[in-house]
């Protein structure tokens, strides 16, 4: 499997919302995932689907602790 790079996504800027990377790089963000999908498709265009990592950014900073 190929090792994909992940940009440091800025939760004040992106945070609840949906963005799609690209060779490490954010090219679209939106609220719905098929909004996404459409921007970095007309983005990139030859980007096949194997390309475009959509990721859901959470509204904060949330830290889970086991006990």
């Amino acid at each position: 499997m190929k090792q994909t790079s992940l940009p440091i996504i800025d939760i004040k800027k992106y945070g609840g919302k949906q963005v799609a990377i690209v060779a490490g790089k954010i090219i679209a963000s939106g609220d719905t995932s098929g909004e996404v999908l459409r921007a970095a498709k007309r983005k990139l265009p030859h980007a096949t689907w194997r390309d475009i990592l959509l990721v859901s950014v959470p509204k904060g900073l949330t830290v889970v602790y086991r006990i």
